[in-house]
């Protein structure tokens, strides 16, 4: 039989990783969706202000640079700027040359593709779509709530004394 002390602690556990989940498959839910609206933005050529790559600081594995390209662009006469590459967590995922290979194409004062939202044009990106890894945070918060259920449901078992 199951005590009550075990079943509330359970039941906690139960929420907070269901909400946890919650959070997961809500954040990747919608990088997947404005990544996939952004196929369809309206383009405007912009200029690259400023283009680095670097280190991604306490990474122990070999693929640890990230690249930031800042960049302005006009949409109806209104100035913006940004640094949204993609609709992505994914800060670094490149080795050193990787990184310089892909910044040779943004010279600070030379042209770049900007897609744009067109009912809130501060939203912009230079790689439009959406992002494929997006789908494995589906799954891992899908899993993180049949969890949850699982703790809520099934009882724990306690040794008679």
């Amino acid at each position: 039989m199951e005590r009550i002390g075990q079943k509330r602690a359970r039941r906690i556990a139960a929420v907070i990783i269901f909400a946890l989940a919650i959070g997961l498959v809500q954040d990747r839910a919608r990088l997947l969706l404005v990544g996939q609206q952004s196929l369809q933005w309206p383009t405007v050529v912009g200029e690259v202000i400023d283009a680095e790559s670097g280190q991604i600081a306490g990474s122990q594995t070999g693929r640890s640079w990230m690249i930031r390209v800042r960049y302005r662009y006009q949409v109806d006469g209104r100035e913006f700027e940004s640094d949204r590459l993609a609709f992505s967590r994914q800060i670094g995922g490149r080795t050193r040359i990787q990184a310089d290979d892909e910044l040779r194409q943004y010279v600070p004062g030379g042209p770049v593709v900007v897609h744009h939202d067109p009912d809130r044009p501060h939203r912009a990106v230079l790689w439009p779509g959406p992002d494929r890894r997006a789908y494995f945070g589906l799954t891992v918060g899908g899993g993180l709530m049949l969890i949850a259920l699982l703790f809520w449901a099934v009882p724990t078992r306690s040794r008679r004394a």
